[in-house]
C-alpha cells in the first residue's frame, strides 16, 4: 500500500507542468539572468596592475629610499607573486609621450618633491596617488623620528618598515576567492528551497475534504491520515530535493558558481533546505483556514520577503539585518540556508555550517509538528 501510494504520488507531481515550471524552470531562468547581471561583480575588488613611468633624473637617483620602494613594488629587487606596478624608467619627454598615447596610467617625476602626472582620473590613478601619499607619510614619520629621538631610530624604523611591508601583503582566510556575487546565487537556492512549499501546500490541500475532491476521497480511504501525510510528504520531498540539486548543478556546471570543495556538505545543506521548504508549505496550508488561493498568496509573499532579507535582491541587506536585528536573521530560514552555503564557500571550519544546518532541521521539525497537530483535529460533519 505504501509503495503504491508513493509511486502514484510521484507520477502526479512530475506531471504537474505548472508546478515544475515554478519550482524548477523559473529558478533556472533567474539564475541565468543573475549570471548576466552579476558575472563581473566579483572582479570589481580585484586589483589590476597599473602601468607607470618613472623619470630617471638626478633627483630620483639621489633619493635612495624612493628608489628602493619602487624597485620592491615593481618586483625588480625581489620577485613578487603580484606586482603593484609595471614600471618603465625613462626621461621626462618620453614619459609625456607615453602618457599622451595612453601607454601608461601616469608618470612620477621628482623635482625634487614627488609629483604625479596623469592624463585622466580613474581607479588605477587613484591607486598610484594613494601609494605615493603613503610613501610621503612614512618618510615624514621617519624624518621626525630622526630629528626628535635619534636613539630609537633603529628599532622604530625596523618596526615601521615591517608594518608597511605587511600592508602590501595579500592574505585570505580561505583558499576560495571571495566573491560577493555568490550571495545572490545562494539566496536564489534558498528561494528555490522555499518554493518546495508549493509541493507541501498541495499535499495538505489535497488531504482537506472541504477544499478538494481528492481530499474528500482521502478522508474516507482506509489509510490512516498520518501515514498518508508522511507518504505524500516523502514523495514531495523526493521530487523537490531533485529539483534543488538540478539548480545547484546548473549553477556549478553551466554558470561556474563556486560552492567550495565539500560536495557532501553541499548536498546535505540542499536536503535540509528542501525539507524545510516542503514542511513550511505544508504548515501554511494547515494553519491558513481560507481557500487555496489565500494559502498560495501567503506562501509567495512570505517566501519573497525572506528571500529579500537573505540578500537575493541586494546582498548588503543580509549584513544589515544580521548587524541590526540578529534575531531576525536567525529566524529567517532563507537567510540560514544562504549562510550555510556561504560558510562552506568561505570558512575553513564547519562550526557555523552545522549551526545553520541544525536550525534548518529544527524549523522542519516545528513545521511538521504544527501541520500534524492542526490536521489531526480537523473533522467534517459530512463529506
Amino acid at each position: 500500500m505504501i509503495a503504491h501510494i508513493l509511486k502514484y504520488r510521484l507520477k502526479c507531481f512530475l506531471r504537474d507542468r505548472q508546478m515544475v515550471f515554478w519550482t524548477l524552470l523559473f529558478p533556472l531562468l533567474l539564475a541565468t539572468l543573475f549570471n548576466f547581471a552579476f558575472a563581473n561583480l566579483g572582479q570589481i575588488d580585484q586589483y589590476v596592475q597599473a602601468k607607470i613611468a618613472v623619470v630617471d633624473n638626478l633627483a630620483y637617483q639621489q633619493n635612495l629610499p624612493f628608489q628602493s620602494v619602487i624597485e620592491f613594488v615593481s618586483g625588480t629587487s625581489e620577485p613578487l607573486t603580484t606586482k603593484l606596478f609595471d614600471v618603465t624608467f625613462t626621461d621626462a619627454k618620453s614619459a609625456q609621450t607615453l602618457l599622451l598615447n595612453k601607454s601608461i596610467d601616469g608618470y612620477i617625476e621628482l623635482n625634487p618633491k614627488i609629483q604625479l602626472v596623469v592624463y585622466e582620473s580613474g581607479f588605477k590613478q587613484t591607486i598610484i596617488k594613494g601609494f605615493l601619499d603613503d610613501f610621503v607619510q612614512t618618510e615624514t614619520v621617519l624624518t621626525e623620528l630622526i630629528q626628535n629621538n635619534p636613539q630609537s631610530v633603529d628599532e622604530d624604523m625596523i618596526e615601521l618598515a615591517q608594518v608597511r611591508r605587511d600592508y602590501l601583503a595579500d592574505s585570505s582566510s580561505n583558499q576560495a576567492n571571495t566573491n560577493p556575487a555568490v550571495i545572490y546565487f545562494y539566496s536564489l537556492i534558498a528561494m528555490t528551497a522555499l518554493y518546495g512549499g508549493f509541493w507541501g501546500l498541495r499535499v495538505v490541500t489535497e488531504l482537506q475534504a472541504d477544499l478538494s475532491p481528492q481530499g474528500a476521497r482521502a478522508s474516507i480511504a482506509p489509510v490512516h491520515k498520518l501515514k498518508r501525510l508522511i507518504i505524500e510528504i516523502v514523495a514531495a520531498l523526493v521530487v523537490h530535493f531533485a529539483i534543488v540539486l538540478v539548480v545547484i548543478l546548473y549553477m556549478f556546471g553551466v554558470l561556474h558558481i563556486s560552492f567550495g570543495s565539500q560536495w557532501i556538505y553541499v548536498i546535505l545543506a540542499a536536503f535540509a533546505g528542501s525539507l524545510m521548504g516542503v514542511s513550511f508549505g505544508a504548515c501554511i496550508a494547515a494553519l491558513v483556514k481560507k481557500g487555496e488561493g489565500m494559502k498560495i498568496g501567503v506562501l509567495i509573499s512570505s517566501t519573497m520577503i525572506m528571500s529579500f532579507l537573505s540578500g537575493m535582491m541586494y546582498h548588503g541587506i543580509k549584513y544589515t539585518v544580521t548587524q541590526a536585528i540578529p534575531a531576525l536573521a536567525w529566524l529567517n530560514p532563507a537567510n540560514v540556508l544562504t549562510d550555510a552555503f556561504y560558510a562552506l564557500y568561505y570558512y575553513d571550519t564547519y562550526q557555523r555550517y552545522f549551526i545553520n544546518l541544525s536550525i534548518l532541521f529544527a524549523f522542519s521539525l516545528i513545521f511538521c509538528l504544527l501541520t500534524y497537530v492542526v490536521l489531526r483535529r480537523q473533522k467534517y460533519a459530512s463529506i
